[in-house]
């Protein structure tokens, strides 16, 4: 396959193209590179994107200063939490699948999330387009965007663990993700407000 017709492919069969994708005889060094070009260009959009959206909504700026903060200020920042979430995602459904008896490995699921995040960048300036025409249509692309992107993360875990239904995996995924990211703010929680309390200790 070429990789043009991969692309288009990823939108309407996304489990042929990414069974073909998680085959590939890839290098550990091929693979981070690959991570790494589709979380800078992912940021980059990002970047600009938001640097458009935010001068033509200058009277919102308090109510968005945190976010412009970091989107807009720290595109360095916003480019490691992408990577990031890049490894947090394959983790996710490397081990979550092992918990199910999954046979993949981590770097057949890291070839997988990175393809989907490089489709990510064309989805994205899509998006942005149809945004400065349509903002009621934008919106209603962004959810079934949201939909599909769960939907081919499913695909990706049933490519590389040899699981039968992409359907049973979605559910699975959702309930773990939704445990991981509770246990993560609860976490995050406890370290707040311990450093919190020895900040006050210490005045």
């Amino acid at each position: 396959m070429i990789i043009i017709d991969l692309i288009f492919k990823s939108f309407f069969s996304p489990k042929v193209v990414l069974d073909y994708v998680v085959k590939m005889k890839l290098e550990w060094r091929v693979v981070i590179e690959a991570v790494l070009f589709v979380s800078i260009t992912n940021t980059l959009l990002t970047h600009t994107f938001n640097s458009v959206v935010f001068s033509t909504n200058q009277s919102q700026e308090n109510l968005l200063e945190p976010y412009i903060d970091i989107v807009l200020n720290r595109p360095v920042f916003l480019s490691i939490i992408e990577i990031i979430k890049v490894f947090f995602i394959t983790s996710l459904l490397t081990y979550g699948g092992r918990l199910f008896s999954g046979s993949g490995s981590f770097l057949n699921v890291l070839k997988g999330v990175t393809w989907i995040h490089f489709i990510l960048i064309f989805i994205n300036i899509g998006l942005f387009v149809v945004i400065q025409l349509n903002i009621t249509l934008a919106s209603y692309l962004i959810i079934i965007t949201n939909f599909w992107i769960m939907w081919v993360l499913s695909e990706c875990a049933v490519r590389t663990h040899g699981f039968k239904s992409t359907f049973r995996v979605l559910i699975v995924g959702i309930i773990l993700f939704i445990l991981v990211l509770a246990l993560f703010i609860s976490l995050a929680g406890v370290v707040g407000f311990n450093f919190l309390e020895k900040a006050g200790s210490s005045a």
